[in-house]
């Protein structure tokens, strides 16, 4: 859990950089204070920044700010594959197991749940290793009473 914990902190942290430089390029007011509130909710499993920045957008469009509309939908997509990609590493080297791993995993379970497949992703390959480690060790023991 501890693991996931950081991970969780370092993805955020990735986003409130993004946030920060895509603000205050399209030259958004309190830019360090929305990127910063947008980045915890980023820690907020499956819903995180979209929950922010996807009605930010809507309003805005509906308000006939088209142009901000566009670039706060831009840099939210921006966001989203930067941490879709960003994900598997981090989150593989926190708990331990390796980066393409727990890419493979989380890939599969996008494409078999959907958006909730992200986060089911690492939790999956931590369940498997678990696994095959009790496994590995359970032959070992096995194999040594054996002789």
């Amino acid at each position: 859990m501890k693991g996931y914990l950081i991970s969780a902190i370092k993805l955020a942290a990735i986003s409130f950089v993004l946030l920060c430089i895509g603000f205050l390029y399209f030259g958004i007011d309190f830019w360090f204070l929305k990127a910063l509130g947008i980045a915890v909710f980023d820690l907020i499993p499956i819903l995180g920044s979209g929950m922010v920045m996807i009605p930010w957008a809507v309003i805005h469009l509906l308000l006939g700010n088209t142009t901000l509309a566009w670039q706060i939908g831009l840099l939210y997509i921006i966001l989203v594959v930067v941490r879709q990609i960003a994900e598997p590493f981090i989150t593989g080297k926190e708990l331990g197991i390796r980066p393409l791993y727990t890419f493979l995993a989380t890939v599969i379970c996008i494409l078999l749940f959907g958006p909730i497949g992200a986060v089911l992703g690492a939790v999956v390959a931590v369940v498997i290793k678990a696994i095959l480690e009790v496994s590995s060790v359970s032959r070992n023991n096995y194999d040594k009473h054996r002789r």
